[in-house]
């Protein structure tokens, strides 16, 4: 009889988001695994919870994984879904909040040329016309170090006439406005000034934007995370925004004219702002002919929580004087809620009627 001893070795390797982040000894090296960051000559694991929506790698937030809390530092949790709209697969909690979506970064394309080999310099200076605008579109803002940024942005505004017409839906100014709040908000080495700079230029962007929606239809909705837009009419007497976490309803029921309402909303925490209940809210109210309107009646906002507690005190909602602004600056006159129904999980806030501002930027406080 021959007996055949056949010997299997198991080799052990390291699964994805355990190997600790000091391994790596190079930029490309620790960034590739997608946990770790590169501070300009060490590779080092994230240390606050608050960037844990910057993982790529779900691993690293799993059993053993470097973050997780069996075996690692218990810094993040693994999301319970994972959306392919999305790249996020870690967060604070295992449910990802609106204002850490990352929307993935599409590498093609350059943020100093467009995809044809125009510089952002040539589009900006050759006579703005129609067949250039889908060179401008095409430039990548995803990818653009805070310089580069700057200047695409000024090149849409150069571009406004073009980016008014017909033939240019709504959407084609969302993206280039979500992906700049994106790459403002990711972005850990601008300095503030030029952050500001930046975000003047963003609302430059969105009041194109809102320009460009007037012609577009009445009724218009678009929900982007921590980046949305709704416009109604006047005669539809209501407005909602629909939140993860909460539902935002401003109504009235008196108006002489007709016209549109528009609104941006924003995640808080974007613009430095931590204690609020609800997105910052702008709203824009015009008259068909575009002129800022304000006789309008009974304008009311209500806040509905869609779960947990929300106790039985008045709230204050705070207007921002200055939106332009990182952090923002505040008005020193607020309006006070009602005492919230804490049965229903529901605050309501009456304006002055009629009202005194036809564009105006708004949080309520928790």
């Amino acid at each position: 009889m021959i007996i055949l001893f056949i010997f299997i070795g198991i080799v052990k390797s390291d699964s994805p988001g355990t190997i600790l982040c000091n391994t790596y000894f190079s930029e490309q090296l620790c960034e590739d695994p997608g946990y770790c960051q590169w501070d300009g000559s060490i590779c080092q694991p994230y240390t606050q919870n608050t960037d844990c929506y910057r993982i790529d790698e779900a691993g690293a937030c799993r059993e053993n994984g470097i973050y997780s809390s069996l075996g690692g530092s218990g810094l993040c949790e693994p999301l319970d879904v994972l959306e392919n709209d999305y790249k996020n697969v870690c967060g604070i909690t295992n449910i990802v909040d609106d204002e850490f979506i990352r929307y993935p970064i599409i590498k093609t394309g350059f943020s100093t040329h467009s995809l044809s080999g125009l510089t952002v310099t040539q589009l900006k200076i050759s006579a703005p016309q129609y067949n250039y605008i889908y060179q401008v579109l095409s430039v990548n803002l995803q990818i653009a170090k805070n310089p580069d940024l700057q200047a695409i942005l000024d090149l849409y505004k150069t571009y406004e006439a073009e980016l008014l017409k017909n033939s240019i839906h709504p959407y084609q100014i969302e993206k280039p406005l979500v992906q700049t709040l994106q790459n403002l908000r990711d972005d850990t080495v601008t300095l503030l000034p030029d952050k500001q700079n930046t975000f003047k230029k963003f609302w430059i962007l969105a009041e194109i934007y809102l320009k460009r929606l007037q012609t577009h239809k009445q009724n218009y909705q678009s929900y982007n995370y921590f980046l949305n837009f709704l416009q109604v009419p006047f005669s539809r007497l209501f407005l909602t925004l629909h939140k993860k976490s909460h539902i935002i309803t401003i109504s009235w029921t008196k108006y002489k004219k007709n016209g549109l309402i528009q609104l941006i909303s924003y995640s808080p925490k974007i613009v430095g702002i931590t204690n609020a209940l609800s997105d910052v809210i702008f709203l824009n109210i015009l008259s068909l002919e575009g002129t800022v309107y304000m006789d309008i009646e009974d304008m009311k906002v209500s806040y509905i929580q869609k779960s947990g507690t929300l106790s039985n005190v008045v709230r204050k909602m705070k207007f921002i004087s200055d939106k332009t602004q990182i952090p923002h600056i505040f008005e020193t006159n607020v309006i006070n809620s009602a005492v919230c129904n804490s049965v229903m999980r529901e605050c309501e806030y009456s304006l002055q009627s009629p009202l005194q501002q036809g564009t105006f930027a708004f949080y309520l406080e928790q």
